[in-house]
């Protein structure tokens, strides 16, 4: 549910107009989400200074959908946000000197994550990039984040490198790409629904995929081509990848590195 606020935002970012109806409306659900499933469409209209025909057609030109099912992703949002920790837990293990028990899982899984990335491997990952006439980085919420740094690494390194915001863009990217690019696909699980989903598009027309993940034994991992493994450590009372995101980005570096390395 955290792709509800990024399509909001993606969708406030895509116009250049921000006096549009449809761009007001979803600033103001950016900055009321809390209310929304409190609201009725007559009550947005009202508050959005417009009608509720109106309000109809933002659903549909967001994202396909009716206002009763924009209620439904707001408040499914609002319970991921409350529970993205633990607080009972997170409290009772937390003081000033506890942070450093992040500091020390971090080194741990870093290590761990060093051990598994072999220079072989990087290396092979390298030469396939370097041969693709595009790579195309793959990733939702946090791993979206990184496939963009890896899009503007590559990029600067004069690479033809996409990484799309929105997951059906990204589909859409999977099916028009050729087998002679390659996917790299950034997955600490390697098994949400939008990766299965994925993976197959790429598979069935045979798009070469480098899958960064986790978990070896994934759906990803898998269906890849060659998959590069980074620790599959985790801080479990936590939602948000706080020690995840830094070995999967210390992957997409690793590559990084190497591909300047050897041909720059």
């Amino acid at each position: 549910m955290y792709n509800f606020m990024v399509k909001l935002l993606n969708f406030i970012e895509s116009s250049t107009d921000h006096t549009k109806s449809e761009i007001i409306i979803a600033q103001f659900i950016l900055r009321n989400v809390e209310r929304i499933p409190h609201m009725t469409i007559y009550k947005l209209a009202e508050a959005c200074h417009t009608s509720p025909a109106t309000i109809t057609r933002f659903c549909k030109k967001f994202d396909d959908i009716n206002y009763k099912e924009l209620k439904e992703r707001a408040r499914t949002f609002i319970e991921y946000n409350t529970n993205e920790v633990m607080v009972e837990y997170a409290e009772s293990k937390y003081s000033a000197g506890k942070l450093n028990d992040y500091f020390e899982q971090l080194q741990l899984s870093l290590q761990e994550t060093k051990k598994l990335l072999s220079s072989k491997e990087i290396i092979i990952a390298t030469h396939k990039i370097r041969q693709a006439v595009k790579v195309s980085f793959f990733g939702v919420t946090y791993s979206h984040l990184l496939a963009r740094n890896a899009q503007f690494k590559f990029t600067r390194l004069g690479k033809n490198a996409t990484a799309y915001s929105d997951p059906e863009n990204q589909i859409i990217e999977a099916k028009t790409m050729t087998a002679n690019d390659v996917a790299v696909v950034i997955s600490f699980s390697g098994e949400t629904r939008f990766v299965v989903r994925l993976v197959k598009v790429l598979n069935k027309n045979n798009i070469p995929i480098i899958a960064i993940t986790g978990f070896p034994n994934s759906f990803l991992a898998e269906n890849a081509n060659q998959t590069i493994c980074i620790s599959s450590h985790k801080m479990d009372y936590f939602k948000s990848p706080v020690v995840e995101e830094i070995n999967l980005l210390s992957a997409v570096n690793s590559i990084y590195l190497a591909y300047s390395m050897i041909f720059k």
